[in-house]
């Protein structure tokens, strides 16, 4: 136990600025994004008259589907936020497993070594979100310009209660130390084990059927809402908000098996070796593969859902306050998916790089020019991207068309969709960029 104390330093100890930073920025951008989303949906909430019953006009009359909406923005956001929280805790404790190992040899034990772990990735947990809480106080006065037809928001109504946020911030750091407790099941905390890196990948067809069981529930619920809904209640689209956001959230469960069977299929057949190095790194962790276009794919679904929003064509004045509270919160959620996106991507393939520097100096060891690299590189972003567009038009055309009948036949909606595609790619692109100097780097360091 001495030894362990003495050895305890290794993992706690920074490793670099910008790995240690990554996690945090991850932490940050979650916590804003869960506080900013849930005070807007609290902020209609509290505008719904408390007496329904008689008759409504104007703003009140709206304030029930305005506060559904954002409840339905909110069952899309906040999961791919806690989500992103997730990503940030196994990708911080990825930056210590060589510190794992080295602890391991001094004589701690699994729950030794397991729980300083954990602690070093709730600290850094609880820094990000102090962090994601003073950015959303920060960004809630400028979201009372926004037009949403109705009267303005102020900032108070905007934040949420005091007591929200010691909880909110508890929560996060919870969240943190459960997905760094379940990040170590997968690891052999052993000497050999975590040095050499030692995983279990298990990808099953199980993951594909979850995802067709809620699409095929939600499209026979579909069926039957408008009857649970002929009295003017509202528990049937609550219930169809409820199977949309578990197929958006089923995508971050089918899409890990995609990649791998993907990347599978690819290897086998890939016809340079550029592509068959980029495939068998996704092969062997299809899950990291998808985290990094997991937010991009979401992005795009809320694109394809902005479709028809953008095709509104009021004819009444209530029409039309409806109409500028829908372009507008449609455009606030697809801007707050946008960020989601690209921290998520940014924050992903910048970490899969730091991750891979020791192969890519093996790699330009044993003779792989830079550029060579950098092809191998594009190779398994490339794969993932391409599926997360398959997977996004696929849920978003379902979703449409299971709810509307069929698209709007404005020719807008398919240049709009297509405009939110070249907007993900953009991501992609940028963070290649700015990744690409790291991949540089670990090569010629090797030299």
């Amino acid at each position: 136990m001495t030894a362990l104390v003495f050895a305890a330093p290794l993992l706690l100890r920074r490793r670099g600025a910008l790995a240690d930073a990554l996690p945090v920025i991850a932490f940050t951008a979650a916590t804003a994004i869960i506080a900013t989303v849930i005070g807007g949906a609290a902020a209609f909430a509290r505008r719904i008259p408390a007496d329904t019953s008689g008759p409504l006009t104007g703003e009140a009359e709206l304030m029930p589907l305005l506060m559904l909406c954002a409840v339905f923005a909110s069952v899309l956001l906040v999961p791919s936020a806690i989500a992103l929280g997730g990503s940030a805790a196994r990708l911080s404790l990825a930056r210590r497993e060589r510190d794992l190992a080295a602890m391991r040899l001094v004589g701690g034990t699994t729950a030794q070594v397991g729980g300083i772990a954990v602690l070093d990735v709730a600290a850094q947990a609880l820094l990000g979100a102090a962090a994601g809480v003073v950015l959303h106080m920060l960004v809630a006065p400028p979201l009372t310009a926004l037009d949403f037809g109705i009267t303005p928001f102020t900032v108070g109504e905007l934040l949420l209660p005091w007591w929200a946020y010691p909880l909110l911030i508890t929560g996060v750091v919870l969240l943190a130390a459960a997905s760094a407790a379940v990040s170590l099941a997968g690891v052999v905390l052993s000497p050999l084990g975590v040095a050499r890196e030692t995983r279990t990948v298990r990808m099953s067809v199980l993951r594909l059927l979850i995802w067709a069981v809620v699409i095929v529930g939600f499209v026979a619920f579909m069926q039957i809402m408008p009857m649970m809904d002929a009295d003017g209640s509202v528990l049937g689209m609550l219930i169809a908000i409820g199977f949309v956001a578990l197929i958006v959230a089923g995508m971050n469960v089918v899409g890990p098996f995609l990649v791998w069977i993907t990347a599978r299929i690819t290897a086998a057949l890939a016809p340079t070796p550029a592509l068959l190095v980029g495939a068998r790194r996704l092969a062997a962790d299809p899950r990291a593969g998808w985290r990094a276009v997991s937010g991009i794919t979401f992005a795009m679904v809320i694109a394809g859902f902005l479709t028809i929003i953008a095709t509104i064509e009021p004819s009444t004045p209530e029409d039309q306050m409806l109409a500028t509270a829908l372009h507008t919160g449609g455009l606030l959620t697809l801007g707050i998916a946008a960020v989601l996106a690209a921290v998520t991507t940014g924050v992903a393939h910048t970490a899969r790089v730091i991750d891979h520097a020791p192969r890519i100096r093996a790699q330009h060891i044993a003779g792989a020019e830079v550029s060579q690299l950098h092809r191998a590189r594009l190779a398994e972003i490339t794969l993932p991207v391409l599926l997360s567009s398959v997977v996004a038009t696929f849920t978003a055309g379902l979703v449409l068309l299971t709810v509307f009948g069929g698209g709007a036949a404005d020719v807008r909606t398919a240049g709009l969709y297509f405009l939110g595609v070249i907007g993900a790619y953009a991501m992609v692109i940028a963070a290649v960029v700015v990744s690409a100097p790291l991949v540089r780097r670990a090569a010629l360091r090797a030299a």
